[in-house]
């Protein structure tokens, strides 16, 4: 389970770099401020963007992708856990016209806030995602696939990720602040993500192993 704000994409926000792709960056930076102090809740930052960009068509997207600073590896790693028989789903709750670009690099799913794609069409309020919503879609993403989420790794960097942490194996923070590195088993800080997914493994390897019938002391 992977977050993609601050986590897959180094430093930067999904609407930071779609505001560059409009060239709207003034206007994003102060709804981002009030959002990044509680001043606006993530229904009232989504509607809020909408108003100010209105549809944003797939030609933007695109391009604002192609400008974001993806960790190095992920490509790798995604393609390790499906070698593996396993599955990979991001959730974030930024726009999924952005979020869905990752669907092309091997994610498995994505789910994200839901926006218009048409002018006609109002901005729907209950799809968009909140904190609370990440452990209900990475179960629902587990039981499609019979997993168990309490099995499952997640990737995060901020404090919206902890529900999502609180409800998973192993919890891993990537580039995280304080209080989201001191919830989690690990915490990493770089740009390449092949170092938390190794630092990860070997974790759950060693739990594992342990937990294997005979990997007690041997007697005689």
């Amino acid at each position: 389970m992977f977050d993609m704000d601050g986590t897959l994409l180094h430093g930067t926000t999904a609407p930071l770099l779609l505001a560059s792709a409009l060239e709207a960056d003034d206007a994003l930076a102060a709804l981002e401020e009030r959002f990044a102090t509680g001043a606006a809740s993530t229904v009232e930052f989504a509607r809020a963007l909408h108003e100010l960009w209105g549809v944003v068509t797939p030609e933007v997207a695109q391009r604002a992708f192609a400008s974001a600073p993806l960790l190095t590896g992920l490509e790798t790693v995604l393609g390790d856990i499906h070698d593996r028989g396993e599955r990979a789903c991001l959730i974030t709750m930024s726009p999924d016209y952005f979020a869905e670009q990752f669907l092309e690099l091997g994610f498995d799913a994505v789910y994200a806030s839901g926006f218009p794609r048409a002018a006609d069409v109002a901005l729907d309020e209950s799809a968009i995602l909140n904190p609370e919503d990440k452990p209900v879609l990475a179960a629902r993403f587990c039981a499609e696939h019979g997993l168990a989420l309490a099995d499952a790794i997640a990737y995060g960097d901020s404090m919206s990720d902890v529900p999502l942490f609180e409800a998973v194996g192993v919890r891993v923070s990537v580039n995280g602040d304080h209080h989201l590195a001191e919830r989690a088993d690990v915490a990493v800080v770089g740009t390449d993500l092949l170092v938390a997914y190794r630092a990860a493994r070997n974790l759950v390897d060693a739990d594992e192993s342990a937990a294997a019938p005979g990997s007690g002391d041997a007697c005689d």
